[in-house]
């Protein structure tokens, strides 16, 4: 028969709990503050609470072995656990594949893309967002572009608000009278 001292189930009854205090805390906070972190740090979070649910499951049999709790109660409370992940999993950034090409599925999650941390990323959606079917809602987000750090960032940005405008450039790249002229445009 399989003995466990107290001690150790407390310790891992409390580990437990702190994952999911943890997982709960980072899933919270990352879901909160869309683009502000890298895109791995959003994507991490539904699975560090994939880690709790599989300690806490791995706890749940543990205490029906040793009859410390019901068979229905423990099974219950992994299937909340799932849901839970579920939930979290679905509220993860969708990108479809389409023609062998990464695209975004919404304007939303295109302004997400050029908010990214990754340069590469904002620049290939600025590149993107002129040839979208919603490139004029994605303007607003391009004009912000023009500030980004990155000179590629800010050169791919004003070469599509330029095609998105008709071919008409409002202002020279980097000219806080250009600028002004696209936010007028656009915003």
């Amino acid at each position: 028969m399989l003995k466990v001292s107290p001690g150790s189930m407390k310790l891992l009854t409390q580990a437990t709990y702190l994952l999911l205090a943890v997982s709960a805390v980072f899933a919270l906070w990352v879901q909160r503050n869309p683009g502000k972190f890298p895109s791995g740090w959003e994507s991490a979070a539904p699975w560090l609470f994939l880690s709790f649910a599989v300690l806490f499951s791995a706890q749940s049999i543990l205490k029906v072995v040793l009859k410390q709790s019901s068979f229905v109660r423990s099974f219950m409370h992994m299937g909340i656990a799932a849901a839970f992940l579920m939930v979290l999993f679905l509220g993860m950034p969708k990108i479809t594949k389409v023609k062998g090409s990464l695209a975004a599925t919404t304007p939303y999650e295109m302004e997400h893309l050029l908010a990214d941390t990754d340069e590469r990323i904002r620049v290939l959606a600025a590149e993107l967002a002129r040839y979208r079917p919603e490139g004029l809602q994605l303007a607003p987000a391009l004009v912000k572009a023009l500030g980004d750090p990155s000179v590629r960032v800010r050169e791919t940005a004003h070469a599509s608000l330029v095609y998105l405008n008709g071919g008409a450039d409002l202002g020279a790249l980097g000219s806080e009278d250009g600028i002004h002229a696209w936010k007028q445009r656009f915003q």
